[in-house]
């Protein structure tokens, strides 16, 4: 009978080492699934972030040559044309209307620049050439790539695998990287790997930029 007893025992503690290896690998399986979604996550809003970035070193350029167009003597046929009104003041007027109807001021801005810029750059082609001048300095694109991968790499993405370019249909930056997902291992059934995971991201529109590239 006593040995009966003890061949229990021994298969009780048997079991439950059992049961405690199939908890632990579920865990761990768990927790890597759980893991990947946020690589995932974080990949995303890096090349996000990056994008945005990128697409806001077009909108500086943008506005630096808005505000070097309207204090050069340039632009005086434009201001008789526009009732007298510069092309920062057309912008403003337009910014502080799209404020009024709630969007936020980056939004806004970036929305009265593709409202006001396309109109004016097809009647004006001295302002269009003030832009075609300033978009085709040499150092644009590296300032460009500079601002997204400055954001990766402040995200812990993978700035080596970046990709990112100036849609031509859709007008706007965009930017391809990774992430790297390190599995969460025991070192016994589940080793430890390593994937990277990659993402899109995606700036805002540009619109105007096609009648200052065409």
């Amino acid at each position: 009978m006593r040995k009966y007893i003890d061949n229990e025992k021994g298969n009780s503690i048997f079991f439950i080492l059992w049961l405690f290896g199939i908890v632990a690998v579920v865990f761990l399986i768990v927790a890597n699934i759980a893991k990947i979604y946020v690589v995932q996550a974080q990949a995303n809003s890096s090349v996000e972030q990056a994008a945005f970035a990128g697409t806001s070193v077009l909108i500086d350029e943008t506005t630096k040559t808005i505000e070097e167009f309207d204090g050069s003597v340039i632009s005086a046929a434009q201001k008789a044309l526009d009732g007298g009104k510069s092309i920062n003041e057309q912008v403003e007027e337009k910014q502080q209307e799209l404020k009024d109807s709630g969007k936020a001021s980056d939004l806004a801005y970036i929305q009265a620049l593709n409202d006001v810029l396309p109109g004016e750059l097809e009647e004006h082609p001295l302002l269009k050439e003030a832009f075609r001048e300033h978009f085709s300095d040499s150092t644009l694109n590296s300032r460009i790539q500079n601002a997204a991968q400055s954001i990766l790499i402040d995200n812990d993405a993978n700035p080596e695998d970046m990709d990112i370019i100036l849609s031509t249909e859709d007008w706007r930056i965009e930017v391809k990287s990774t992430a790297t997902f390190e599995s969460i291992s025991d070192n016994k059934l589940i080793k430890v790997f390593q994937e990277k995971i990659p993402q899109k991201g995606y700036g805002p529109k540009l619109k105007y930029l096609e009648k200052v590239y065409e």
